[in-house]
């Protein structure tokens, strides 16, 4: 028989889930809220960080279906990014099997502090990602940029998708609808090549992934509907703004 704490901690499973679905697939950095709960619930740092990337990649194949169904899914220039990040990805998650726990929150924090940079650097090229009429930049520049995020999301995953996402708008000349297109597509795989990795070496709670997993379905459901809307580039701006302001604060905290 479930006990009621059980019951609780599922259900707060859920919706940390859910909620890091949506910001995953709408904009970046769902991980800032279901790594800090899978924490607090009583899962050591380490273990967290690796069981964190079933959602994660759960989440993101739903959008990827969605993404496709719509039309915006680029799959021959996401099938190349893919491959860049995956190659980062490999050598980030041999990395975080090594790192202990200080460092680990060290490169957390500095990877927080240069995404709230790189988001603030051209404000009202991000207020113009709905469409744009930029040629597509796929270069060695742009490829090896989207390898240095691979690396990172093979390391710790959170704030991914802001790299991603700012790779592809700002250097890359994306919309912010086949950009979150193709973060889904180059992340999700990314994450699922590192989640081979930690699964081999025995390094994933799978009965505190499958609830979150659940939970992330619906928060990716509901984060496609925002990413494919009207108005989506200043939604998906003032989300990445409001969430990286909450891990600096949260950071912040910790240090006092």
């Amino acid at each position: 028989m479930v006990d009621l704490h059980t019951l609780q901690i599922i259900a707060l499973l859920l919706l940390a889930g859910a909620v890091g679905g949506f910001l995953n697939t709408a904009a970046s950095s769902g991980s800032a809220v279901t790594l800090p709960a899978l924490i607090a619930l009583g899962l050591h740092p380490m273990l967290a960080n690796t069981t964190n990337r079933v959602p994660v990649l759960i989440g993101f194949a739903v959008a990827i279906w969605k993404f496709h169904r719509a039309g915006e899914m680029p799959w021959r220039e996401g099938t190349r990014f893919t491959l860049v990040m995956v190659a980062g990805a490999v050598i980030g998650a041999i990395a975080a099997a090594a790192i202990d726990d200080y460092n680990t929150s060290l490169v957390v924090t500095a990877a927080v502090i240069m995404a709230l940079a790189v988001l603030c650097v051209n404000p009202a090229r991000w207020l113009r990602a709905d469409h744009t009429h930029l040629p597509r930049e796929t270069g060695p520049f742009v490829m090896f940029l989207m390898f240095l995020v691979g690396i990172w999301t093979g390391l710790v995953v959170l704030d991914s998708g802001t790299y991603t996402l700012a790779v592809l708008v700002l250097a890359a000349h994306y919309s912010i609808r086949q950009a979150n297109a193709i973060k889904a597509l180059a992340i999700g795989t990314a994450v699922a090549v590192s989640l081979l990795i930690f699964g081999w070496h025995g390094q994933v709670e799978w009965a505190w992934a499958i609830p979150l997993s659940i939970g992330s379905i619906l928060g990716s459901l509901a984060g496609v509907r925002l990413a494919l809307s009207p108005h989506a580039a200043k939604w998906v701006f003032r989300l990445l703004l409001a969430v990286l302001a909450f891990e600096v604060i949260r950071l912040v905290a910790g240090l006092l």
